[in-house]
């Protein structure tokens, strides 16, 4: 399993550079988080904690703080050494690959009151291309129980983007895309995919496998909005047909 091996960025350019109107003012507050509120995990918790009441607004605020003050490590990405990707350990390098962005969130998730999990599996990301069969995880991400239901949150995706340099390897831009936040799972699969199937949250007649998943063709949430497709039915073509 190589979940530092994360395909971790994608390769076009968001557009969600500023906040939407329900969290203008959770977004101001977590990107104003003063430096002796980054010390550790309990005060960054207390800190991001006191501008919120609802669990979605304490999910906001994490995924806001984590996507201003965490860069990805293209450096770690390229050479493969990734140091340490504990929440601890990125906190105090404010650099991680996608384990240490989906870690921190949990760590901080779990201080202020989330059910929140940590999700390892493959994407649809950086050097995807259509076709490609999945044999090993590549990416992390997070998973917030809200309201009853799960949803899906990739800050690492949320935090920018990446393209490929000159020499080949990955360059990052560091770009907020809050079009990572909050997705309904019938909507994430088409870009992620859990390595426990369960983990992906989605209704019984909806499940896939990893064979059906690389079939799926790879749209983001707002393309699926924007297109007007029905994910259901998408995720329906990819199945295989009862014989009556």
């Amino acid at each position: 399993m190589k979940v530092f091996l994360t395909v971790a960025l994608f390769l076009w350019t968001t557009h969600n550079a500023f906040a939407s109107q329900p969290f203008i003012t959770i977004d101001a507050y977590a990107r104003s988080c003063p430096a002796n509120a980054k010390t550790n995990l309990d005060a960054l918790s207390t800190y991001l904690r006191k501008s919120t009441r609802t669990d979605l607004e304490k999910a906001r605020s994490i995924y806001v703080w984590l996507t201003a003050n965490i860069s990805y490590d293209a450096k770690a990405y390229n050479t493969e050494i990734y140091g340490d990707q504990s929440p601890e350990g990125v906190l105090k390098s404010k650099k991680a690959v996608c384990a240490g962005f989906a870690e921190l969130y949990t760590a901080l998730g779990e201080r202020m009151g989330l059910e929140i999990k940590t999700i390892v599996g493959y994407s649809k990301g950086y050097g995807y291309n259509e076709g490609d069969h999945f044999e090993e995880s590549d990416h992390a991400w997070n998973a917030i129980r809200i309201d009853e239901k799960w949803c899906l949150f990739d800050a690492t995706w949320g935090e920018g983007y990446g393209k490929e340099g000159n020499n080949g390897q990955l360059v990052c831009v560091k770009q907020f895309d809050e079009e990572w936040f909050n997705v309904a799972p019938e909507k994430f699969v088409f870009s992620h995919f859990a390595e426990n199937p369960e983990e992906n949250f989605l209704e019984q007649q909806l499940k896939i496998t990893l064979r059906e998943y690389e079939k799926l063709p790879y749209y983001t949430p707002e393309q699926l909005d924007k297109w007007g497709y029905n994910p259901r039915l998408l995720i329906a073509a990819v199945k295989p047909k009862r014989i009556k």
